[in-house]
């Protein structure tokens, strides 16, 4: 059997596996654990090639880490390094049964455990992407554009933050961690989405796994809540139009330029039937979902519901106070009222210094301009943002200007 086949079956493994170690060993043996599964996963690949996968791979897999993580335990207690009676059972109990559904609620303890206070937001996000969705430190630097010594970093503040961490939350902490487990997923799948940097405009592996963690949180009985089915809503809203959103040379298609057809429908239906479960609420979630549903489910880019959509700004600039979410709502106004109404409106705004001068700020006069005839003005503002915008946004830009003549 061929690595081709082996790795995708040791990816999809690997953050069950943890999940479920760390429920028997506990978050202070973060480690520890990963270790372990390391040597297991070595193990696999040598024996599996010649012999095929096993029925039960997960299980495999964790009898062989669990069996490196106790020969770990009684070195380390051999040589002092543990007190006499620390993780004795661990070497005397019996293996637990093979994987099971319950291995969700072990996923989930892991995620909760990572979002308790302690352990910092961009450390959260490294400790999903490494030890529950099995990305190595290259992978997940590649996708964060980041560094790996400093995924690495931010992987080590994790572990030592959780190693004080209990896997099951007092009934008080409960919402506020779900909370922060949705808020680390949404930036899970926004990085995805809308990468701030790299080769690609769609990093669909980081969409897939935060919608994977999505549907695991808004499906547990104990978990699940409105705002839980609303982020999955709006997750699979987005992910559904990802085909349209970049053209065949890997460059970015505005949403008046998409084709609608690309969307995919039996995604959307699934979402619709989220917004079902997540009902009516006045959540971030809930509104972003909203407001991503007009886009989705209108017939074509002049025929969205754009004084909806406005008012869906305007109460979410309310519900969460930002000049992006007045900015976008101003966009939308320009669809509903013209860019005449909207000009006046942006004019209006005192936006704090970081808007103020970034590309987006820029390009949407330059848009609004573009619109009421006023080339002269388009074209130096097209000037402007192009200058400060990212590659991607930037070549976007360059033809908008280019199309003035």
């Amino acid at each position: 059997m061929t690595d081709d086949t082996i790795n995708p079956v040791l990816r999809h493994a690997y953050g069950r596996v943890v999940a479920s170690l760390l429920r028997e060993f506990g978050t202070s043996r973060l480690a520890m654990v990963e270790d372990g599964l390391s040597q297991a996963m070595l193990e696999a690949t040598l024996a599996w090639r010649s012999r095929g996968v096993p029925e039960n791979a997960s299980a495999w897999l964790r009898r062989a880490a669990r069996n490196r993580v106790i020969d770990e335990l009684r070195r380390a207690r051999f040589q002092g390094e543990l007190p006499e009676t620390d993780d004795e059972h661990a070497a005397v109990t019996p293996e637990p049964p093979g994987l099971t559904d319950d291995l969700h609620d072990d996923e989930l303890s892991a995620l909760l455990a990572c979002a308790a206070p302690t352990v910092p937001e961009p450390s959260q996000i490294v400790f999903a992407l490494r030890t529950l969705c099995g990305f190595s430190t290259r992978e997940i630097a590649n996708r964060l554009v980041t560094t790996e010594e400093n995924v690495q970093k931010r992987w080590e503040r994790a572990r030592d933050a959780m190693r004080s961490v209990d896997l099951q939350p007092t009934a008080e902490e409960w919402p506020t961690r779900v909370q922060s487990v949705l808020r680390m997923i949404y930036v899970l799948f926004t990085e995805g989405y809308f990468t701030s940097g790299g080769p690609t405009v769609l990093r669909l592996e980081l969409c897939r796994e935060a919608l994977r963690l999505a549907h695991l949180v808004a499906a547990h009985p104990r978990a699940t809540t409105r705002e839980a089915w609303a982020l999955l809503a709006l997750l699979i809203l987005h992910h559904a139009r990802r085909d349209a959103r970049i053209d065949a040379d890997g460059m970015p298609v505005l949403l008046e330029d998409q084709d609608r057809n690309l969307y995919r429908r039996d995604e959307l239906a699934l979402a619709f039937d989220a917004m079902q479960q997540a009902q009516l609420l006045d959540s971030k979630y809930h509104l972003e979902a909203a407001i991503a549903a007009e886009h989705a489910f209108a017939p074509t880019f002049a025929a969205t519901r754009w004084d909806e959509i406005v008012r869906l700004y305007e109460r979410l600039a309310q519900l969460e106070p930002s000049p992006l979410h007045v900015l976008h709502g101003t966009i939308a106004r320009s669809y509903a009222e013209g860019p005449a109404v909207a000009l006046v409106q942006l004019e209006a705004m005192r936006p704090p210094t970081w808007l103020a001068g970034s590309h987006l700020w820029l390009a949407t006069f330059a848009d609004f301009h573009r619109r009421l005839g006023d080339l002269e003005r388009a074209r130096s503002f097209y000037a402007q943002a192009i200058a400060l915008a990212p590659p991607f946004e930037r070549a976007v830009l360059e033809r908008r200007s280019a199309h003035l003549g």
